[in-house]
């Protein structure tokens, strides 16, 4: 059963090559309860990227990038003040901010997808059978279908699987 994989794992990864690197063996993986709040912690007591990298085997980049997306949640949700956040966690301003214009645009390219892109179009997937005939079939095929929807729909239900799974492995 081994042998049987899925086409995405075939080329081995970046986090594949870190994984294997004792010092980043983490990278790339999911963030556990409570590792977010020891990054905020850590950095709270003046303690650098790469210190709290190799404590919890990540890379230094993605515990910068966790750290900015829970002051840009905190900005948003509960309405807290960037600036001040900024100076509480010794942030790079211009990095921040740098940070949040990709991940503005990267939420913008998001909801576009999930809007139904420029088009607009909404026909459910299928690929049409041989028994619909030379005519236009009412579906779209996998090459039609532009907006992607439906595998970012799929992307979020492996999600949520996997959540669900890491909570039901967590009761046992």
């Amino acid at each position: 059963m081994q042998q049987q994989q899925y086409r995405f794992n075939r080329r081995s990864s970046n986090f594949d090559e870190l994984r294997k690197n004792e010092t980043t063996s983490r990278a790339g993986l999911g963030w556990e309860t409570g590792e977010e709040e020891r990054v905020l912690s850590m950095r709270l007591n003046k303690a650098s990227f790469d210190e709290i990298a190799s404590e919890l085997k990540r890379t230094s980049r993605s515990i910068q990038t966790r750290i900015y997306q829970s002051v840009c949640k905190s900005v948003e949700t509960e309405n807290e003040d960037e600036s001040s956040l900024i100076a509480k966690y010794d942030l790079d301003g211009e990095d921040f901010i740098l940070f949040k214009t990709q991940r503005q645009e990267k939420l913008n390219k998001f909801e576009s997808r999930k809007n139904g892109g420029e088009g607009g179009d909404t026909k459910p997937y299928r690929k049409p059978r041989q028994f619909d005939g030379g005519a236009k079939s009412q579906y779209t095929t996998p090459y039609e279908n532009k907006t992607y929807s439906l595998r970012n729909e799929l992307n979020t239900l492996r999600q949520e699987v996997y959540e669900l799974r890491r909570i039901v492995n967590d009761l046992k």
